[in-house]
């Protein structure tokens, strides 16, 4: 069984002394849950039932009793928090999801109703269930060592500066024999973080792979393809290596609408370039104009291209609040033919548009 455990020291010392200030009218509900949806993740099916808790603190005067949850598919179950709870006391929901076996997202609600609030406090549940395969070998083709994953290559999507992201991976270990996590010889780059579940695979059983990626440590941006070695234990050791495809993309808050005037804007003058008819031996340059319209300065962190037959040319990263400067893009198209596309994207503080892409287009002779 695996279990998601919510309550951390800071988490209890945050709800008991961090919500005290007054005349915010927080006293007119007084039921503060922790969070109200948990990601379980991927969840396999022959492990049977996972479960997750949901806390919640009684932050008014009254006293609160959970009357009744209430879920909407009989595969989930919950077990609450009878106790009344006074003022500063911590409730807790907890709910078991057994897989059906039918595969895929799922979303389940799951209604909290009380004494103070009959219509109740809604909850979310979230995963992606992965049923058993009737043909192994073929389901988990790709083979890492004695390892059965489903693809050559895991893509992690995109990333965010602001938070890890987590990607649960399911594979089949082909061994005649458990396998556990070398903790002793992994060397992860500082970015990344793998946990096993469950923390010992079975022989000829399926696990999952919960890899992190923390894309403010990685401290870089763009499109990264990564070969990542990692070690398993199993009368042994055994080195397996994993190829992480990443897109690590900065982070900004929300910007507030009376802010909107007040941040750096870069405007580009064409994001989609059409070369038209050029030939395979003749290098081709554009110059793109690149404008601060905003009130602060933009910055430019990063300029990359998708292929090493684009290059280009800035005289620097930085603008002031209405200036301009020209960005020389040059494409070689030696070796090619035919229709052809290449990207170039810039990566700024525009808090509005932080990735920006220009296309382009050419038909190669």
């Amino acid at each position: 069984m695996k279990q998601i455990c919510l309550v951390s020291f800071v988490f209890v010392s945050m709800l008991l002394f961090g919500f005290s200030v007054k005349g915010q009218g927080l006293e007119k509900y007084p039921l503060i849950w922790e969070r109200s949806q948990i990601e379980l993740g991927s969840v396999l099916e022959e492990y049977g039932e996972v479960t997750a808790e949901f806390y919640v603190l009684n932050n008014g005067l009254k006293p609160v009793v959970l009357k009744e949850v209430a879920t909407d598919c009989g595969c989930t179950t919950a077990d609450y928090t009878t106790d009344t709870l006074y003022q500063d006391k911590i409730g807790r929901v907890k709910i078991a999801y057994d897989p059906q076996g039918t595969g895929g997202r799922f979303k389940k609600e799951i209604i909290v109703r009380n004494n103070l609030n009959p219509k109740g406090d809604t909850l979310y549940l979230e995963g992606y269930e992965i049923p058993h395969p009737e043909k192994v070998a073929q389901y988990y083709n790709s083979r890492v060592g004695d390892l059965g994953f489903r693809f050559s290559s895991i893509n992690m999507g995109e990333v965010f500066t602001n938070k890890p992201k987590i990607k649960y991976v399911d594979f089949y270990n082909f061994k005649d024999m458990p396998i556990t996590l070398d903790e002793q010889r992994n060397h992860l780059p500082e970015h990344l973080k793998i946990n096993m579940i469950p923390a010992i695979v079975p022989a000829k059983s399926r696990g999952l792979l919960a890899i992190q990626y923390d894309g403010a440590i990685k401290n870089d941006l763009g499109f990264f393809d990564e070969i990542v070695p990692f070690h398993i234990e199993a009368n042994g050791d055994q080195e397996i290596e994993l190829r992480l495809l990443t897109t690590v993309h900065e982070y900004f808050d929300p910007v507030p609408k009376s802010e909107v005037d007040n941040i750096p804007k870069l405007a580009i003058s064409e994001v989609e370039v059409d070369l038209g008819k050029i030939s395979s031996n003749r290098v081709v340059s554009k110059s793109i104009k690149l404008t601060n319209i905003g009130e602060k300065p933009v910055n430019i962190r990063k300029i990359v291209t998708n292929c090493d037959c684009v290059d280009y040319e800035l005289k620097t990263m930085d603008l002031l609040p209405g200036e301009d400067m020209d960005l020389l893009i040059t494409f070689d198209p030696k070796g090619r033919l035919g229709i052809d596309h290449k990207t170039v994207a810039i990566f700024s503080n525009d808090p509005l548009n932080p990735t920006r892409t220009i296309v382009i287009k050419s038909r190669i002779d």
